[in-house]
């Protein structure tokens, strides 16, 4: 008689955890019906150049906010398109961009959280277009609507560490830097 299980449980967990972790890593801040509806959606630079053509449909995008303005019922936000991660809708970290488009959202978003610099993405339908000034130019910027909005956490401001003058030994306070502390010109 056989009494060994032919799937002990135990060979099981290591499968389960693996599927959470990659499971974890994926996830949209987007809810699955918002990312569904903008499944097809068309490249922000055609939205760019004609979003009267494409009023109505449904878009995720995201990119650095660039001005934050509190209206008495709605907030606009002002933002610097970025293409967006793959992996989880996270504005990618690069100095590419199609452009800027204004999100408008329903109530009151404050100012100070979606400052300029830090990244959002959105999801809601094209609503037009509004052309306004920018410098010396009129520029036309596509409307999306806010049905979903996620703002990302704050990027943590890289340390730098210079070589101790004048040799390059160390870093910081450490090395040379321990040991001489003045700078002398030569």
């Amino acid at each position: 008689m056989d009494i060994h299980p032919t799937h002990p449980p135990c060979s099981r967990l290591p499968w389960f955890l693996l599927s959470l972790l990659l499971a974890g890593c994926s996830a949209s801040p987007i809810s699955k019906p918002l990312r569904q509806a903008a499944e097809q959606q068309p490249a922000f630079s055609a939205i760019a150049v004609q979003p009267g053509a494409f009023k109505g449909r449904a878009v995720v995008l995201g990119g650095s906010v660039i001005q934050t303005t509190n209206q008495p019922k709605t907030t606009e936000i002002e933002v610097l398109q970025k293409p967006l991660s793959r992996y989880n809708d996270s504005p990618e970290d690069n100095d590419r961009s199609a452009g800027r488009f204004l999100v408008r959202c329903p109530g009151f978003l404050d100012s100070a959280l979606y400052a300029k610099g830090r990244d959002i993405t959105v999801a809601g339908p094209v609503e037009g277009a509004e052309t306004r000034p920018l410098d010396q130019i009129h520029y036309t910027y596509p409307v999306i609507g806010c049905q979903q909005i996620h703002l990302w956490p704050a990027q943590p401001q890289a340390a730098y560490y210079y070589p101790a003058y004048p040799y390059g030994y160390g870093l910081g306070w450490g090395g040379w830097a321990g040991y001489y502390p003045y700078w002398y010109p030569y």
